[in-house]
């Protein structure tokens, strides 16, 4: 994109206001997923955060499909008691080891806002804990009395051993917070301290498991990079990172360096401990080269190391894994799905036009040839007999199979005549004359595709207009039914041949050319350019209000239906380039909207100064709305990501 189109930065932030479902998916905001340290920590434990998770029950939290094993956050606690206002409408797991200062009966007491629940294992093991005390509603900050769950049956615990507990905790609105207290010999009834708790493990101390899959692991790596047999384990880690010593060198990484632990050098959104985990490669963003990168397959629940699953469809809406992160879709929402191209039909799109400079525009038809001998007769009812042009528009594909071959245009005309090849003008005639051959010869690659336009206008008495196509090596007509499409301007498409921001089906529709950017320029006496009137919802020509669908939106007024539903967004604060931009630069923004994702057919302007919209009168159903903003000189930039809303 030259430096003249560059485009504005989308706005920042889109939300719904209303009876509402947001919907938003961008791959880079994924968070990581966790790598706890390789051995257990004394004195602290972690505390996992799900943000952007409703309700008040911890069953809530559970539902999630990214619980337990991708939080979006990670703090360490140093006592069993969370922080207060952090906030609403999140979810939280503690977990790590309780270790008792002398053996005897303990009894355990938990506090919370909303539900919290504690459990704990009679051992080490994760799987044997079950829940001993909840609270079912909320209690103040450390209160322990309120609920008879909150405390447990007396618990015998050995000195010196370590016991496995989670707290789970779902905060919605209000205060938040949560703790858990104990007593025993020797202890009054305290929050349990930093003294007593130990964190989880990554490594070979959490278990048979991970023991053999870690060692599976490092004789794969040594092996396959011929490193000398090493009988130790665990094996040697001199930064103790969780990775170990060979690992790291092969992949670039400092031994030395903990920090680098948590890098991402090779940007595929896992950290360098992630991918030791997984068995991907750290210095090899897609290590199975499937086209989808090692981060966002395990975001989605695909196998980074599997190339098959790119050609799999996880959401099962016709198209593949891969295609979809191509088209930067969701792999896993089958209501978002890739923008299908636009439908192609035979022939060419034919606009007709009152007088010979396509003065007004009268009405479009699908001509699978240009072969009118038309006389002294009409082309069509309502475009007149005499004084009357058409413009033809379609995509010549080549039909040979190797190589490039020159092919010979031909018009026959009554009277003037334009062709244009490949946006290049080969023919130009603009003048009274009889039946006249006109040829120009264009060189074309193998199965290429190239506009064809050809522009024709009728003075007075007899009208032709013919188009042959010749293929100049064998001298073979070549057959315009089987070589020409033109795009179906019934179906609205984004695909934008000039880049002129109106996409091809509506210049089409109404009488624009769609290979040459003519945003700029008006078809009307009152100055609007075709890019305003499109932006708008008006007729370019008439500037009356489009009212089906098909290429703008009636004012909000015209809609009838639901309740209203506000629109409100931030404006942007720089350009693509990284350059700022001044609300004063700001002209407009152009809202998309409709009921099917994939074709948002109405657009509603609203001017530079406001940052929301009211929808009032919505029919029933799930509605969808995309944004973008038009700077002052008329650049655009891209659709913003949908949101959506549902209407009662």
């Amino acid at each position: 994109m030259s430096a003249s189109r560059m485009a504005l930065l989308g706005c920042a932030l889109l939300m719904i206001g209303g009876c509402q479902s947001w919907q938003y998916r961008d791959i880079e905001s994924l968070p990581p997923t966790a790598a706890l340290p390789q051995t257990s920590q004394p004195g602290v434990v972690h505390a996992f955060y799900w943000e952007n998770v409703t309700g008040t029950n911890v069953e809530d939290l559970i539902a999630r499909d990214t619980y337990p094993e991708n939080p979006d956050e990670i703090i360490e606690l140093d006592s069993l008691s969370g922080p207060s206002g952090r906030g609403d409408n999140y979810g939280t797991l503690v977990k790590g080891f309780i270790e008792a200062p002398v053996s005897g009966e303990y009894r355990f007491f938990v506090s919370g806002d909303d539900e919290t629940e504690f459990w704990l294992s009679p051992s080490e093991n994760l799987e044997e804990a079950t829940m001993l005390a909840t609270v079912p509603g909320w209690t103040y900050q450390n209160e322990f009395d309120k609920y008879t769950s909150q405390t447990t049956p007396i618990q015998a615990l050995a000195a010196g051993q370590r016991y496995y507990f989670e707290i789970r905790h779902k905060e919605a609105t209000g205060g938040d917070h949560f703790s858990v207290a104990w007593e025993g010999p020797g202890i009054g009834q305290e929050i349990i301290s930093a003294e007593y708790l130990h964190s989880l493990a990554m490594g070979p101390g959490l278990g048979v498991k991970e023991a053999f899959s870690l060692g599976y692991r490092v004789g794969f790596l040594d092996g396959s990079e011929g490193l000398a047999f090493n009988t130790d384990f665990p094996p040697r880690d001199q930064d103790s990172d969780g990775l170990y010593d060979n690992w790291e060198i092969v992949h670039g990484l400092d031994p030395a360096n903990p920090d680098d632990a948590i890098t991402d050098p090779d940007n595929d959104l896992l950290s360098a401990a992630d991918e030791f985990l997984l068995g991907t490669s750290e210095n090899n963003p897609d290590t199975d080269r499937d086209g989808i990168p090692d981060g966002a397959e395990f975001a989605f629940g695909l196998n980074p190391l599997d190339p098959a699953d790119a050609n799999a469809d996880l959401d099962n809406d016709g198209y593949s894994n891969l295609e979809e992160y191509a088209a930067n879709t969701a792999i896993n929402d089958a209501e978002d799905m890739p923008e299908q191209g636009p439908e192609y039909l035979v022939g060419f799109t034919g606009q007709y036009f009152e007088g010979r400079a396509f003065d007004r525009f009268i009405t479009l038809r699908m001509d699978e040839t240009i072969n009118f001998t038309w006389g002294r007769e009409s082309p069509m009812p309502d475009v007149p007999l005499d004084y009357f042009s058409v413009r033809w528009v379609g995509w010549f594909t080549a039909p040979h199979s190797s190589g490039t071959t020159n092919y010979r245009f031909t018009t026959t005309t009554d009277d003037g005549v334009r062709l244009y090849l490949n946006n290049e003008r080969v023919i130009n005639d603009w003048t009274n004359h009889g039946p006249t051959d006109f040829s120009a010869n264009v060189s074309v690659g193998a199965g290429d595709t190239i506009p064809v336009v050809m522009e024709y206008y009728e003075d007075t008495r007899g009208s032709v207009a013919i188009l042959d196509i010749t293929d100049v090596s064998t001298n073979q007509t070549i057959a315009t039914a089987e070589t020409i499409r033109t795009i179906d301007p019934t179906l609205s498409n984004s695909t934008d041949t000039d880049n002129d921001g109106i996409p091809d089906t509506w210049e089409l529709k109404f009488g624009l050319n769609p290979v040459v950017s003519d945003a700029s320029e008006s078809v009307n006496s009152s100055g609007i350019s075709n890019l305003e009137a499109y932006e708008s919802g008006v007729n370019p020509w008439t500037l009356e209000s489009l009212s089906d669908g098909a290429s703008g939106t009636a004012p909000a007024t015209e809609i009838t239906g639901g309740k209203p539903v506000t629109l409100s967004w931030t404006a942007p604060l720089s350009r693509i380039d990284g350059t700022s931009i001044e609300l004063s630069e700001i002209d407009h923004y152009v809202i998309s909207f409709g009921q099917d994702p994939a074709r948002l057919t109405e657009t509603q302007r609203v001017d530079g100064p406001e940052t929301s919209f009211e929808f009032d009168g919505l029919s029933s159903g799930t509605w969808y709305f995309t944004i973008r903003v038009v700077d002052t000189s008329g650049l655009s930039s891209p659709e913003s990501d949908p949101v959506s809303v549902v209407i009662d």
